[in-house]
């Protein structure tokens, strides 16, 4: 599978000059990521692609020991896109119902068992066992971060590569099965051309302003001018 491209011909010759206005010292600003490899064909990426992190956040779950209930969560804990690093509190109000802690401590939505449960930045379904739960039995969700592997950052995804993890300065490519390799801006302070950024296909003002502020956050600022 390939990156996918927008906003510019790409088959124009392009060169780091083009995307790179300003930066600190390349040393510390840049970054070589692992490539993702492609999956069915090659995985490629031109200069100027926003790169994510696919398989930077992972999720697990687990029941808290002493419980009384033997229900079980379900597997396969979903991440969303809104999932934070860190673990996550389920505590049962009663036989039925339970209350979802952030791993800041803040109360989220409140559930039930035998029901899909989504919040936004999790998602799981408990289901009741041949004993009942009690107040205060409870599960433990955990959101661990790892490295990841670069990727030409995307919309929908909930793994990391959602989030902008930095911009590609050269073209590079990961043949179908094998990991590549691609050098990435990845902090700044450094000035980069809008006009010369890649997004994913598709993306709105406001999905492309989010990915900015991904950026921006790791000091890396943006100019329209040529």
């Amino acid at each position: 599978m390939s990156g996918l491209l927008t906003g510019r011909d790409i088959t124009e010759p392009r060169v780091e000059s083009d995307i790179i206005k300003s930066e600190h010292d390349p040393f510390y600003c840049r970054e070589n990521f692992t490539l993702l490899a492609g999956s069915g064909g090659v995985r490629t990426i031109a200069i100027g692609t926003i790169l994510g992190l696919a398989g930077m956040l992972s999720i697990a779950s687990a029941a808290n020991g002493g419980n009384t209930g033997n229900g079980t969560v379900s597997a396969a804990a979903a991440l969303k896109a809104g999932a934070q690093v860190g673990a996550y509190a389920v505590e049962f109000l009663t036989a039925t119902t339970f209350a979802v802690f952030d791993p800041s401590g803040n109360r989220l939505a409140d559930g039930a068992t035998g029901a899909a449960y989504d919040n936004g930045q999790i998602g799981f379904t408990i289901t009741a066992g041949g004993t009942a739960f009690e107040a205060g039995d409870g599960f433990t969700i955990t959101v661990s971060k790892a490295a990841g592997k670069a990727v030409a950052a995307t919309l929908d995804g909930v793994d990391g590569s959602q989030i902008a993890a930095g911009v590609a300065v050269r073209s590079a490519s990961a043949a179908d099965g094998a990991d590549g390799r691609v050098s990435a801006i990845v902090r700044g302070p450094a000035v980069l051309a809008r006009n010369h950024l890649v997004y994913p296909a598709g993306a709105t003002d406001a999905q492309k302003a989010r990915l900015e502020a991904d950026l921006e956050a790791r000091g890396i600022i943006f100019t329209t001018a040529a």
